[in-house]
C-alpha cells in the first residue's frame, strides 16, 4: 500500500456541462484535502461541484459557489474533505468555459 500526494490542476473547459476534473484510479481511495478555484473571467461565475459515485452511477451535488472576477475561492472549508473510491469522479460546471482554473490537493492511497 502506497500513499501518494498529488496536486491536480485543470480548467473547466465546457460551458454549462459537467467536466471531469479528477477520477480516482483503480485499486485506490483518494482523499481530496483542498479545492481552490480561480476566476480569470471579467465577471463573477457560479461553479457547481459534483461527485460522481460509480457504485451507484449517480452524480451528487456537493456545492455551488460564486467566484468573483479575478478572484479565488476555497471549495473545501472547515477541515472538510471529499473521499473518492475507485472510479469515482470529481466534476465541475460553470456557465462559461475556459474561465475557471482549479487546483486540488489529493492523497491517493493505493491498495496495490
Amino acid at each position: 500500500m502506497a500513499n501518494v500526494y498529488k496536486n491536480i490542476q485543470t480548467i473547466i473547459t465546457s460551458s454549462a456541462s459537467k467536466d471531469d476534473m479528477y477520477t480516482c484510479p483503480a485499486a485506490t481511495t483518494a482523499v481530496i484535502k483542498t479545492i481552490r478555484i480561480y476566476n480569470i473571467h471579467g465577471s463573477s461565475l457560479a461553479v457547481t461541484t459534483t461527485v460522481y459515485d460509480s457504485s451507484s452511477t449517480t452524480n451528487f451535488k456537493y456545492d455551488t459557489t460564486t467566484c468573483l472576477a479575478s478572484n479565488s475561492v476555497d471549495i473545501l472549508t472547515f477541515n472538510n474533505v471529499i473521499v473518492l473510491e475507485e472510479a469515482d469522479i470529481l466534476k465541475m460546471e460553470t456557465p462559461t468555459g475556459n474561465k475557471i482554473e482549479m487546483t486540488a490537493s489529493v492523497l491517493e492511497i493505493s491498495r496495490n
